[in-house]
């Protein structure tokens, strides 16, 4: 396994900031054809895929994460359960730039469709979990590897990769190129582990705790930075229902994310009204809450173009801090609009602009990825 190590230097935080790369490397970061281990996560990979131009094939193990990105880029084609070779056929056929998002077990799907397989190029994202899926779906994931051996050009990419010394014992892996990203600024985020003997009273525990305003908090450069929301991974909607319940959180307060289907839709809508089936936030989408202040704050912030680029509008609707309705805002330069408005599924705000610094906005809003 050939190994080769690319440096990114300081000054670049994404792989989709192309004149930084230009000017660093001389062109455009391009996907490699065989291993990439990014390193870090949400560093725009799989962005680079999907403003490219090459025609490219999107592959994950998560129909969830494929529903996210289809919503963030609506001209690519989501091709999962439920979708069949004509629908394909006829995107092909008008799609100037295809750009397709697929499933691991619908991969099959593509292969007699595309007659020139080397005009194309393949990402297969979180490429780790053909091995750590394998234990309950290894039927998909070999058949997987089968159907990517048709295109030339693909790229296994994961910012957690299988490790080496079992790469180099799967066949398929074995003689590829190994390309690994090296950080030369990069934020490390430490996890803490406690056990606990009963996870669910250690859920309920923890969402008490931000109810009551006890935050954890960390410092960062001499400041203390408050965590305001929470993340639970429970492998039961009957838990998550009777945690919900328990701690009496409100339909605006929780995110309920869990698999599309009646079952759960029933067991969500058994907590009350306004509870139902969430989804994963899209860029610029929040569950962060403001007070009025805040976001008058953020608008006025806005004005300093050399931080933040020249915003010609920005808008949107996030949830109160101090309850009651949500806050509805448009701004234009000196012309802020801040108002009450009705409760929506998520927060979403939206700056629209020139030459925007896109990462200032979002840590100036409390919502960088």
């Amino acid at each position: 396994m050939k190994k080769e190590v690319i440096k990114i230097p300081a000054n670049i935080k994404y792989l989709t900031e192309r004149e930084k790369f230009i000017e660093e490397f001389g062109k455009p970061f391009e996907l490699p054809n065989g291993i990439l281990n990014k390193e870090i996560p949400g560093c725009g990979a799989t962005t680079v895929a999907l403003t490219d131009e090459h025609k490219t094939i999107i592959c994950s193990p998560r129909n969830e994460l494929l529903k996210n990105k289809h919503e963030q880029y609506p001209d690519t084609l989501l091709v999962i359960g439920g979708v069949d070779t004509k629908e394909i056929e006829a995107y092909l056929q008008t799609a100037e730039l295809p750009k397709i998002l697929v499933s691991y077990d619908s991969v099959y799907k593509l292969i007699g469709c595309i007659k020139y397989k080397s005009d194309w190029r393949v990402v297969v994202d979180e490429f780790q979990c053909l091995l750590a899926d394998s234990s309950f779906k290894s039927e998909i994931e070999l058949h997987f590897l089968d159907n990517s051996r048709s295109f030339p050009y693909v790229t296994f990419l994961s910012a957690t990769p299988i490790l080496d010394k079992y790469l180099e014992q799967i066949d398929h892996f074995k003689d590829m190129n190994y390309y690994q990203l090296d950080w030369e600024e990069k934020d490390i985020v430490r996890v803490y582990r406690e056990r606990t003997k009963n996870p669910i009273n250690a859920a309920l525990e923890i969402v008490r705790y931000y109810q009551n305003g006890n935050y954890p908090s960390v410092y960062v450069n001499g400041e203390r930075i408050y965590s305001k929301e929470c993340v639970i991974f429970l492998n039961s909607v009957n838990n998550i229902v009777n945690i919900i319940k328990q701690t009496e959180l409100k339909p605006e307060e929780v995110n309920i994310i869990v698999g599309n289907s009646d079952d759960n839709d029933k067991q969500i809508a058994r907590i009350g009204e306004g509870f139902k089936r969430g989804r994963i936030p899209l860029k610029g989408e929040t569950h962060k809450k403001f007070t009025k202040a805040e976001i008058e704050g953020c608008l006025k912030a806005l004005e300093d173009a050399e931080k933040y680029g020249m915003v010609l509008r920005c808008k949107g609707y996030v949830a109160n801090a101090e309850g009651g309705k949500w806050i509805h805002f448009d701004y234009v330069p000196g012309e802020p609009d801040i108002r009450e408005g009705g409760a929506m599924v998520t927060g979403r705000i939206c700056v629209i602009g020139s030459k925007l610094n896109e990462q200032a906005v979002a840590e100036l809003f409390g919502t960088a990825h």
